[in-house]
């Protein structure tokens, strides 16, 4: 057992933590070998704001992914990052074969693609840098120049970048446990892996990843990832409104959000009623349920139009060909689908990993998409990059992320995927 490969990954999430530890099976589907799903604490908005509650939060959660095959297993993991401080550009360069009987080789695409590095601040780290096309001699939208003759050669590049210090933090609290942290990935990238399809992809669609604290969202076009961001307010802003409107506790407005809220009013009927417990010497009461949904409704609302100003900030006038794809624990908020549709038009879908061989149906949930996809992700980049630490600040750079589709199917590094 200690000769297989072991890939983990770790979602600090505002709500939860998640790790995953898994391998793939010799007819391509993931084994999945232990998870761990705890209470996050210390995190808001994507951020750390007490180092020692994520620490604690992370090894509890690999301690029970681990329960059932054993520690010393895990050698490195996949994590996640979020937040506000995560920025993207588009670069472009461009190179001359310099041999005139001499093909493009891999050697010149990773000369080219390294050349193109963008000069950042001293206070940000280049998370990924994607290629997302080239140009051979005037002839644009090339997929794969490799073994093409051509005197000039331009690539375009998907970059995205993060604060170095928040960063670093991630990387500290995962470390503590003893481990290593193999790569950061974005979370919106990793949805994308676990939930997008290569349709979608290619057709471009703006997959949003709806959480606790943020809103991370990534725009396809052609196939490549385009435009990344992410939005500083989720799922806990809906209780928090809730909270307020109805003059209840967080945690008794979040309860009452999960068993009764829906995000469009007009869905629920208007004579049915909730009962609103006591608490603290308050007497139980009944209240209208499309009453308590309306703060749910306002504050969606404002989310969506949220969406929509940043896909106009992207440089698009309106949703691409398919779409809004939303994934993330919001997703589960009943009418959210419905609410989208009527204010933004365009084609609405929810999602969560599915389609992916070996996967339990406990992992089937809109909830686990970024956990599931730093797996996949992990999968398909393995061996990419050197490990991450705080020792170790190599930037990554990704030749492709194009899928390709085979009958319906695709295989990525041996996990198949529907």
């Amino acid at each position: 057992m200690s000769k297989e490969t072991f890939y983990t990954a770790v979602d600090i999430g505002s709500n939860k933590v998640c790790s995953i530890v898994a391998r793939v099976g010799a007819e391509g589907d993931l084994k999945i070998l232990g998870t761990g799903m705890v209470t996050s604490q210390g995190m808001q908005k994507g951020r750390i704001d007490n180092i020692d509650e994520v620490k604690v939060a992370v090894k509890s959660s690999l301690e029970e992914a681990q329960r059932y095959i054993g520690r010393g297993v895990i050698s490195g993991v996949y994590a996640g990052v979020s937040g506000s401080h995560i920025s993207c550009l588009n670069t472009k360069d461009m190179m001359e074969n310099p041999s005139a009987d001499e093909d493009i080789g891999p050697q010149h695409l990773d000369q080219l693609i390294r050349s193109s590095f963008p000069k950042v601040d001293p206070s940000q780290e280049i998370l990924h840098m994607i290629p997302i096309g080239y140009e051979v001699d005037g002839m644009e939208a090339v997929r794969n120049p490799a073994g093409l003759h051509a005197k000039h050669i331009n690539v375009e590049s998907h970059v995205v970048m993060g604060d170095a210090a928040t960063l670093r933090n991630t990387v500290k609290a995962i470390e503590a446990s003893r481990v290593s942290v193999r790569s950061l990935v974005v979370e919106s990238l990793a949805s994308a892996e676990s939930t997008l399809t290569g349709d979608e992809k290619e057709m471009g669609a703006v997959l949003v990843d709806i959480g606790g604290g943020t809103i991370d969202l990534m725009i396809y076009r052609q196939g490549n990832p385009w435009y990344s961001t992410v939005i500083p307010v989720g799922g806990n802003q809906l209780t928090r409104d809730l909270a307020v409107a109805m003059r209840i506790p967080y945690f008794l407005a979040e309860d009452i959000k999960l068993k009764w809220g829906n995000a469009l009013p007009e869905l629920v009927r208007a004579d049915e009623e909730v009962v609103v417990p006591s608490f603290q010497g308050q007497p139980r009461r009944i209240a209208k349920r499309k009453d308590l949904c309306e703060p749910l409704h306002a504050r969606t609302v404002e989310m969506l139009k949220q969406i929509l100003l940043r896909v106009r900030q992207s440089g698009l006038r309106q949703l691409p060909t398919a779409g809004l794809v939303i994934t993330g624990g919001c997703a589960e908020l009943p009418g959210i689908r419905e609410l989208a549709l009527k204010t933004l038009g365009g084609p609405v879908r929810l999602a969560y990993p599915q389609g992916i061989a070996g996967l339990p149906t406990q992992l089937q949930k809109a909830s686990t998409s970024t956990a599931v996809g730093l797996l996949l992700w992990g999968i398909k980049h393995q061996g990419e990059r050197r490990s991450y630490s705080t020792r170790d600040r190599t930037v990554k750079v990704h030749r492709s992320l194009r899928e390709r589709l085979m009958g319906g199917r695709k295989q990525e590094q041996g996990v198949q995927v529907g």
